[in-house]
């Protein structure tokens, strides 16, 4: 009898006869992992094919590539200061003394830390510029500041006389004439009809209201003084010099 060939030994080991044969014998004795990995490689095989070939865009966590920047986290947002009734009588006691001249708003900030400070210094009390029950007390029992004295007036007897200012030589008035000159205005007036006016150099009601009267003809302001326009305007009436 003849022994058979290594080739149809090969065929008949390693051959798709005895391969088929080994999976339809796995396939009866243990369906149900058979079945399972099946499921199992369907699965990995649609997240695959998804991954690579189904996303139109850029995949959010892709296997390969830069990895997306980072966002940073904002910042948390600050707290708002919350009214504090302790702190509104605090600053509204410092500000009756003086000592304090920021908005009442029981919010504590520098300018009220720095008014509790100067407060506790002037109270040897130990400085800390915090408001607490202990220093609204203290505020509230301290004694008032004294107001600010008034500065001291010069006495009489000190004070420097201011000397009167001396009459000036411009005729403006009656004290302001020299007494020649007011002679000249009484006798210019005394022949012009307005009088009768002494020549004495004085000046008086009758020389006031011949120099009125005078004004009124002339159509002149009526101040009864030998002002400047009176004169010129007599002057030039007399038609002589008033010397």
């Amino acid at each position: 009898m003849p022994k058979p060939s290594a080739r149809s030994f090969a065929h008949d080991s390693f051959g798709d006869r005895p391969a088929r044969a080994g999976i339809a014998d796995l396939v009866r004795r243990r369906p149900v992992d058979v079945l399972a990995g099946l499921v199992a490689g369907a699965g990995v095989a649609t997240i695959l094919v998804n991954a690579l070939l189904l996303q139109e865009g850029r995949h959010p966590a892709p296997f390969f590539g830069e990895h997306p920047a980072v966002t940073p986290a904002a910042a948390p947002a600050r707290p708002t200061p919350q009214r504090s009734e302790l702190v509104a009588q605090i600053q509204e006691a410092l500000r009756a003394r003086g000592e304090y001249d920021g908005p009442v708003d029981g919010l504590m900030g520098a300018r009220t830390a720095a008014a509790i400070a100067s407060f506790e210094r002037g109270a040897d009390l130990p400085v800390h510029g915090e408001p607490n029950d202990r220093v609204l007390a203290a505020l509230l029992i301290a004694p008032a500041k004294p107001a600010p004295a008034p500065a001291a007036k010069p006495s009489a007897a000190l004070r420097t006389p201011v000397p009167a200012p001396a009459p000036s030589p411009t005729v403006t008035g009656s004290t302001s004439v020299a007494s020649p000159k007011l002679m000249a205005v009484q006798r210019a007036l005394s022949k012009l009809g307005y009088g009768p006016v002494a020549s004495d150099g004085k000046m008086g009601a009758a020389t006031r209201n011949a120099l009125q009267e005078f004004e009124r003809d002339r159509k002149l302001p009526v101040t009864g003084e030998p002002n400047p326009q009176t004169l010129r305007q007599l002057q030039a009436v007399f038609g002589a010099p008033l010397e």
